[in-house]
């Protein structure tokens, strides 16, 4: 049966890679031997990757992600996530300092 085309119809498997090909093409993003330096995952990869370097929940980049454990993520792009013991260091720090009191 053929596809239905028009608006509103989701685009084949062939159609989303041919275009992806020619976007490639257009913005010069292929090697020299004219084959696509990246592909639809790779979109999927920065996103995530800029994401958790930025500061954003693991949890939520997971479950953007669509991951069913946050472990997926946690393998995956764990190293990517900043510092925490630093961050809790200081947080710790800040609230055990002694708490001036007014007139003292």
């Amino acid at each position: 049966m053929p596809r239905e085309r028009g608006k509103d119809t989701m685009p084949t498997a062939s159609t989303y890679g041919y275009h992806w090909r020619k976007t490639l093409t257009a913005a010069d993003l292929n090697t020299p031997a004219r084959k696509p330096r990246y592909t639809p995952h790779s979109l999927r990869h920065f996103f995530a990757s800029t994401a958790l370097a930025n500061g954003i929940p693991i949890h939520e980049v997971s479950r953007w992600l669509g991951h069913r454990s946050i472990k997926t993520t946690v393998d995956t792009y764990g190293r990517l996530v900043p510092q925490a013991w630093d961050r809790c260091r200081m947080v710790m720090q800040d609230a055990l300092r002694p708490v001036r009191v007014a007139g003292t």
